[in-house]
């Protein structure tokens, strides 16, 4: 998992750009979308193998500085227009690394990074695909939207390479829905389960409890 540290705490918050990203191009990147291309680059992919990211609340530091100057009746730019949208990122990627295999974005709430992993076992179902890459990244709400949800508490993502064929760790996931209080990041539960010895965890979403489970 890569985390950034809350800036508030006088912490630096910048995550590290693959190198193979010239300077020109690095300007025009979000923090969010230098989160999701630091763990993308750090896979080596075949030239079709599909990519899934997720993100709960996508780049909103951009979109709210645009709907702010929405409200000053101020001219908006094309291009930072275009890389707001949710699936800028993935694009973005598609781009600088040159691969043109399918890709899809996901939000979902606070399930995104599950229902991210959902899209990838469905695409795992087709006999050409052998691994799919999800990528999940979010970030701390900008400050005006902070009064609605707390979560994420800080910048942070993680990459997960799927496997059609057994490759190391075997985990069982299963879902049922469930309304309940999401108290916890999905992204954090998952990761702590990942690096434990644990042999199974259930996590909690607004609209679902998943289980996983370590398959010997």
């Amino acid at each position: 998992m890569q985390k950034q540290p809350d800036s508030a705490n006088g912490e630096q918050t910048i995550c590290p750009v693959p190198s193979e990203i010239t300077a020109i191009q690095r300007r025009r990147l979000s923090e969010l979308t230098k989160i999701t291309l630091h763990l993308s680059f750090s896979h080596t992919l075949s030239a079709n193998t599909p990519v899934v990211f997720s993100s709960r609340h996508g780049d909103l530091h951009k979109t709210s500085l645009l709907l702010q100057q929405v409200a000053l009746n101020e001219d908006l730019s094309p291009t930072q227009f275009a890389l707001s949208v949710h699936n800028s990122m993935v694009g973005q990627y598609s781009i600088l690394k040159q691969h043109q295999a399918q890709h899809s974005s996901i939000a979902a709430g606070d399930a995104s990074l599950h229902y991210g992993i959902l899209e990838a076992w469905s695409l795992l179902q087709c006999n050409d695909c052998e691994q799919v890459l999800v990528v999940y990244a979010d970030q701390k709400l900008p400050e005006i939207y902070q009064s609605f949800d707390t979560h994420p508490a800080f910048d942070h993502g993680m990459s997960l390479l799927l496997n059609k064929k057994p490759v190391g760790t075997r985990i069982r996931l299963q879902r049922q829905a469930s309304k309940a209080d999401s108290r916890h990041d999905e992204a954090i539960e998952l990761h702590n389960f990942l690096q434990s010895d644990a042999l199974d965890t259930k996590i909690t979403t607004t609209r679902d409890q998943w289980f996983w489970q370590r398959v010997n």
